[in-house]
């Protein structure tokens, strides 16, 4: 069964050959460029632009594990089959691996100065509600089109709204970061009362896992 399989069988074959020489490539050529535009920022250090793009990238990395651990999982609830008890397992272990990545390097982060890491969080943010805002386009509009069409078979709803809501999320999260707390406790936000101490610091993170993250005294 493909649950089952090792992630590292993936690169036994040509596609993960193809993809494990030019991956390095791509990456190498992005961080340059994002080293490159983060340049016109005062103050910004190619050293720790750099740590900031590999910690977005993680985060990424994080928040595909936790959708191909959920995923499936709340598909198969949904409309079924059932999947043996061995595969939501595996599942659960993805979406947690998945989280704690995403997390660890949430938390990393943070701690950058925020000339460093302007640029990289500014592309991770455009990049993860772009694509939570077009898998909730073309959710919906699969929604529209199979009502239109008549293709109304058992739980055929079940697979476009899920998508939708998962898209919302995305773009919402990203957006919060630039909006302003929206996960955040009164209690959490009454508590910046230092502007000095906190003027350098201030940082709009992804706005639907800053819920998990503590507050830094």
């Amino acid at each position: 069964m493909m649950l089952m399989r090792s992630p590292l069988s993936f690169f036994s074959g040509s596609v993960g050959l193809f993809f494990g020489l030019t991956l390095p490539l791509l990456l190498a050529l992005s961080f340059t460029l994002v080293i490159i535009a983060s340049s016109s920022v005062s103050g910004a250090k190619a050293s720790k632009v750099s740590e900031a793009s590999f910690h977005y990238l993680m985060q990424g990395f994080g928040i595909l594990l936790m959708t191909i651990g959920a995923m499936p999982t709340l598909l198969s609830v949904l409309m079924g089959p059932a999947f043996p008890g061995r595969s939501y397992m595996s599942l659960l272990w993805v979406f947690l691996v998945g989280g704690s990545l995403f997390l660890w390097h949430e938390q990393a982060a943070e701690h950058l100065e925020k000339a460093s890491s302007q640029i990289p969080q500014a592309i991770f943010l455009i990049v993860v509600r772009t694509v939570g805002y077009l898998i909730a386009l073309f959710s919906g509009l699969s929604l529209l089109l199979s009502v239109a069409l008549g293709n109304m078979s058992a739980h055929w709803w079940v697979t476009p709204v899920v998508f939708l809501l998962y898209g919302a999320l995305l773009c919402w999260s990203a957006g919060a970061g630039e909006a302003g707390p929206s996960f955040e406790s009164f209690a959490l936000h009454a508590v910046v009362k230092h502007p000095a101490k906190k003027a350098g610091k201030k940082h709009h993170g992804f706005g639907f896992f800053r819920f998990f993250a503590r507050k830094r005294a």
